[in-house]
């Protein structure tokens, strides 16, 4: 597993709550622990290195910090799979860049239906509220692990001038057919059904990308925010330097 390690503080010189910690990363990177093993529970670490539960609490949550492990409700820790790489400069080939990269994607529809444009929205989209929209959300997983959900709202007038056919409305991905867009990230606690749909707790930390789409024009015409388990995804992106 090609999770990035932090450098270790010597042993000798380290608290035992370091010492326990470095050991869980040591047995996660040297694969002794395998993608989605459960680790070790909170009474079994306090026992093997002879330390409070309290310390084996710490411990483990800052491994699960670091990334290399997750939690699922009422089920314990486990390891955590490689991270989905998402190129955010080239959102439109997302799917084929994470095939190539060695993802393992299948794509489960939660919902699409036609609603109004509420206040936010319409102010989003430069619409007027109860403008038509599409929603549509999906559940993207990788290697049969539920990894962001995605809700995505298009305005359905600007779309048909687009793409001409109302089949591409419910069957198609719009964000490939924008031609600019306007990506912003933040960490935020998962409300309790997107949570239930990533198999986390309710208000857990995730990450969310919100995508502003825009035609050659500059129009929007379609919203989507995704929601992503952390511990599963590496973001990347491209950047013009002027000097």
């Amino acid at each position: 597993m090609s999770q990035q390690s932090l450098q270790k503080v010597p042993a000798g010189h380290a608290p035992r709550f370091r010492q326990i910690v470095d050991h869980l990363r040591d047995e996660i990177l040297a694969g002794k622990l395998p993608e989605h093993a459960a680790l070790p529970s909170e009474r079994v670490v306090a026992e093997r290195h002879g330390v409070s539960r309290m310390t084996a609490r710490r411990a483990l949550e800052a491994v699960e910090a670091e990334g290399l492990v997750y939690s699922e409700e009422r089920k314990g820790r486990f390891v955590s799979p490689e991270r989905l790489n998402y190129s955010v400069s080239s959102m439109a080939n997302f799917i084929a860049d994470a095939e190539a990269d060695g993802a393992e994607l299948e794509i489960e529809p939660v919902h699409s239906r036609e609603t109004p444009a509420d206040a936010n929205l319409a102010d989003i989209l430069s619409v007027r509220p109860g403008e038509a929209l599409l929603e549509t959300a999906r559940l993207f997983r990788n290697r049969g692990h539920a990894t962001f959900l995605e809700t995505e709202f298009v305005v359905i007038a600007h779309a048909r001038r687009l793409l001409g056919t109302d089949a591409a409305l419910s069957e198609e991905r719009f964000s490939p057919y924008g031609h600019s867009a306007d990506i912003s990230i933040r960490m935020r606690a998962l409300l309790p059904d997107d949570a239930a749909l990533l198999g986390l707790a309710p208000h857990q930390a995730g990450i969310e990308l919100d995508h502003l789409v825009r035609d050659e024009a500059g129009v929007p015409f379609c919203f989507s925010r995704q929601i992503w388990r952390g511990e599963l995804a590496r973001f990347k992106a491209q950047a013009i330097v002027n000097r």
